[in-house]
């Protein structure tokens, strides 16, 4: 899916054995992502480990209108 950030959003990095890498911001752009299982959005990179953005935050963005999804 698509995923279009309007605003600077913090996401979660993890590195690729599930653990815990800190944040990153996200700029304003257009970035590919899949659904996890627990519900999060993984966004892809072209290159590094993929960032993660939690269910209950990524919900609250698309209402204020920092990020849209494309399916």
């Amino acid at each position: 899916m698509q995923v279009y950030v309007t605003r600077n959003i913090i996401a979660r990095m993890r590195r690729n054995d599930g653990t815990d890498n800190g944040n990153k911001s996200l700029v304003p752009g257009k970035y590919e992502a899949n659904k996890t299982n627990d519900g999060a959005l993984e966004i892809l990179q072209s290159q590094g480990e993929p960032l993660y953005l939690l269910p209950f935050i990524w919900w609250e963005k698309m209402e204020l209108g920092d990020i849209m999804i494309a399916a």
